[in-house]
Parts: structure tokens; sequence; C-alpha cells
């Protein structure tokens, strides 16, 4: 690919949201998800990442597949968990009671250090002069 070509790709699609176009099944995994595309490389093809994963990859597409979005799309609400009706009330929860956790090693280590400088007191084995 020409330079030029690259460079003007690269003005065009650097910094915009982006969607993949449907139908494509290399790209299903990315369905409703919008993209940044952060930069073009020299091979023409838009390094895109994708918000609302865990996943902060730089995914390389071809600009053919994408569409530009003005702002982030709302990713689809699963349809397989009904609804809850709007007057029922959830449960209350209730605190659960404190326990007591078991002490790390390192915090029983610490605690016996502070109980021996701090708690107890040894006297000076000299005599006052």
């Amino acid at each position: 690919m020409p330079f030029e070509k690259a460079e003007k790709l690269k003005k065009e699609y650097t910094d915009k949201f982006v969607v993949v176009a449907d139908g494509v099944p290399e790209l299903r995994r990315f369905a409703g998800l919008t993209g940044v595309v952060k930069t073009v490389n020299m091979n023409g093809r838009a390094l895109v990442e994708f918000a609302g994963t865990a996943d902060i990859s730089w995914y390389d597409i071809d600009p053919a597949y994408l569409k530009f979005v003005d702002a982030p799309v709302a990713k689809k609400a699963d349809t397989k968990q009904p609804a809850a009706p709007a007057d029922v009330k959830p449960a209350e929860k209730k605190p659960a009671p404190a326990q007591k956790k078991a002490a790390s090693p390192l915090e029983l280590a610490r605690q016996q250090g502070a109980g021996t400088s701090a708690g107890t007191t040894q006297s000076s084995p000299t005599a006052p002069c």
C-alpha cells in the first residue's frame, strides 16, 4: 500500500468510534461492541481497541468492515433473563453478622511483636546510680 494512502486513512480513522459490520464470521466476537481506532498501520488496516471489556488489545481490522458511530453504542442487554415486575420490591438484605476472621501469619507476628514492646516493659538489669 502506498504511504500516502495509509496516511490518508490514518487521518480519517484515528480516534473515531467504530462498530464492526454484521455478517463477517471472523469478526462476530465484536458484535455489539464499540471500538476506538487507535491508528492505521502501514498496510492500511485499522488498529481498534474495543471498550466494555477487560481486554485492552488492539485488533487489526480492515477499514471496509468498520462503520463510524458518533458515540459509544450501548451493549444490548441479555434477553435470556426475564425482567422483574415493577411492583415487586427486592427483599431487604440484612447485614451479615460480624465474623472474626483468621489472622494471617504476618498479622500474628506483628501482634506478637507489638505486645512485647508496648504491652510489657522489662526493668533494666543495672542498678540506679
